[in-house]
């Protein structure tokens, strides 16, 4: 893969009047940009060609250890499709893909998520591919130097057709090409195919053995190691703003090179995250103004999804205000833990939906507040208004395992209690209800209602009549708030269903719940 480096801006004094762009080195133009381009100027011309071309070019001094920066930057957020990155020479990176194509769909959909991390990741970038990597590499120079939308074929899978597509290719192409210019044209070899079909011996003899070695590694005649590039043990990424911001909503067009650079790390070291540091430089518009500010994100469960990621830092963002212009940026991870990818199961089940509906609930939370998002748990407690707890949400907190209110703690006298009768009451006529199915109400009041009694009967609306035993519950004496309840399931002359509870000491009525 060839990535074209975007050349830097040049100081404002010495481009101020200039219309156009290219960095050059001491003969010969490397990169020039559109104007530049529309214009004539192509990488390789001459600087005099060049500037008789454009007159107000600027030509501009490359930085050796900034572009050594920006494509290791690249490197690293391209780790997220393969472990196998290669920095090489003439600003190409290459990358061993053959392993991934059925994960990421195919060529074309690998090659278009390249695409889209390298102009996410503020490059543009000419794209080939091939069985082997200086084939790739040299089908890369091509496109780069015939133009986007060339007709010649940049994407090769079969040895037959890349030798081929290799011999019709320019002999200029090659990375030795420049040293032996002047030879290559003497002898008439314009083309790839012609330099193979030479004799060997005279090609050994002309221009040593490193020629022969490279048209058989590019035609995967012979083996072609190489070194890969190495993610680093902890990640620390920066990046210098091109121009002052003071809206934080603008900043995300920038954290979004710093977070693609993050998910190919994290890809890289197998892990996940579940929170990061963003720290932002500013600019000194008063003695009082901070020179650094920092903006920590969390969620609930650890991810590397860089859509997600950025999703939440977005929201983040819109709710935050900016001390002072920034001009700076900087990504700091050190919450990492290991990455569990999803089971795939045949046949979908709830538990494949949790990572996304835990995605769903840290959008909301980042939207409108994580202490506003709250989760029911279940806890220790027979007391039916102390069994339940809202508390925030947390992805993969378990529910604290409870007994059932029905095999709640009873007094000695239990047996007693089971077999004496309900309270003794007038009898009325009821409707032909059965009683409800779950001993418990899905609707319990948020505190009980003290009832009246009339005629030795509670009365809610209407006068109430006992349906079942008594079921005692006596609970709280470790935190001050003991009860002791007798409760009962009662209706109405109408059918309606009720929970209510007499309490032990006193005699006291009260309604608990209402059954649907």
């Amino acid at each position: 893969m060839s990535a074209s480096l975007p050349a830097s801006r040049p100081d404002e004094a010495a481009g101020q009047d200039a219309r156009c762009f290219a960095l050059a080195d001491h003969a010969r133009i490397l990169i020039a940009d559109l104007d530049a381009f529309h214009l004539g100027v192509q990488p390789g011309s001459t600087r005099a060609h060049a500037l008789a071309l454009a007159p107000g070019l600027a030509l501009l001094d490359p930085d050796p250890a900034r572009e050594t920066r920006a494509f290791e930057a690249l490197a690293l957020a391209l780790l997220a499709y393969t472990p196998k990155v290669s920095l090489a020479q003439s600003h190409t990176l290459l990358l061993e893909v053959g392993s991934g194509l059925r994960l990421f769909g195919g060529v074309r959909a690998l090659l278009a998520k390249v695409a889209a991390t390298v102009a996410s990741c503020g490059h543009a970038a000419r794209i080939a591919c091939a069985p082997t990597a200086w084939g790739a590499w040299t089908l890369a120079q091509a496109r780069a130097s015939a133009g986007a939308h060339a007709a010649r074929r940049f994407r090769v899978l079969k040895d037959a057709t890349l030798a081929r597509a290799l011999d019709a290719l320019p002999v200029a192409l090659a990375p030795f090409a420049a040293q032996h210019e002047q030879a290559l044209t003497q002898i008439g070899c314009a083309t790839l195919g012609d330099l193979r079909r030479l004799p060997r011996d005279g090609i050994v003899r002309r221009f040593g053995d490193g020629v022969l070695a490279w048209l058989a590694q590019a035609r995967g005649e012979a083996p072609d190691p190489r070194a890969w590039f190495a993610a680093p043990p902890s990640f620390h990424a920066s990046l210098e703003l091109q121009a002052r911001v003071e809206s934080a909503e603008a900043l995300l067009f920038a954290a979004r090179r710093l977070v693609m650079q993050l998910a190919g790390w994290l890809a890289a070291q197998h892990g996940a995250l579940s929170g990061f540091e963003l720290r932002l430089e500013h600019e000194l518009a008063s003695r009082h103004a901070p020179r650094t500010s920092s903006l920590a994100l969390s969620w609930a469960a650890p991810s590397r999804d860089a859509e997600h990621l950025l999703w939440l830092l977005r929201e983040k963002l819109n709710q935050t205000e900016l001390a002072a212009p920034v001009i700076g940026l900087a990504l700091v991870a050190d919450q990492v833990s290991a990455y569990a990818p999803p089971t795939d199961t045949l046949f979908p089940s709830p538990e494949a939906s949790d990572a996304s509906l835990a995605q769903l609930f840290e959008r909301i939370g980042a939207r409108i507040g994580e202490q506003n998002v709250l989760q029911l748990f279940v806890e220790d407690d027979h007391r039916p208004e102390q069994a339940m707890s809202a508390r925030t949400y947390r992805a993969g907190a378990r529910r604290t395992a409870a007994r059932k209110p029905r095999d709640s703690r009873k007094t000695n006298g239990q047996a007693d209690a089971q077999q004496e009768a309900a309270p003794v009451q007038t009898a009325f006529d009821l409707p032909e209800v059965p009683l409800p199915s779950q001993p418990r109400p899905a609707w319990l009041l948020e505190k009980p209602l003290k009832l009246m009694v009339r005629n030795d009967r509670p009365v809610y609306r209407r006068p109430l009549k006992t349906l079942t035993r008594t079921e005692r519950i006596e609970a709280g004496w470790w935190d001050g708030e003991g009860v002791g309840r007798d409760y009962y399931v009662a209706a109405d002359d109408q059918g309606r269903m009720f929970w209510l509870y007499r309490e032990r000491i006193g005699g006291q009525w009260y309604l608990q719940g209402l059954f649907g």
